[in-house]
């Protein structure tokens, strides 16, 4: 694969991670935090923003050092291919 083409992949995989995971934060707070008043509310989506986007870093990070080692075992795996032939 080309690199421009490697790179959409990456970014699309990582925006798919990024939505799961702020997808699945978001039930998880809303089914579990009762919000009695408006100073709950913003507590509650500020809490569940920084959680988050701190979930959704790391896996964003998990994704690409997985997602660079794929890469590196496919470009191995043809030089060792290329090689033996």
């Amino acid at each position: 694969m080309q690199t421009s083409q490697l790179s959409l992949l990456k970014l699309a995989t990582n925006v798919v991670a990024s939505a799961s995971v702020w997808k699945v934060v978001n039930d998880v707070i809303r089914h579990n935090v009762s919000v009695q008043t408006t100073a709950d509310a913003v507590k509650v989506w500020t809490g569940s923003l920084i959680i988050g986007s701190m979930i959704a870093d790391q896996a964003s990070q998990h994704v690409n050092k997985n997602f660079d080692k794929a890469v590196e075992w496919v470009e191995n795996r043809k030089t060792t291919e290329t090689v033996e032939k």
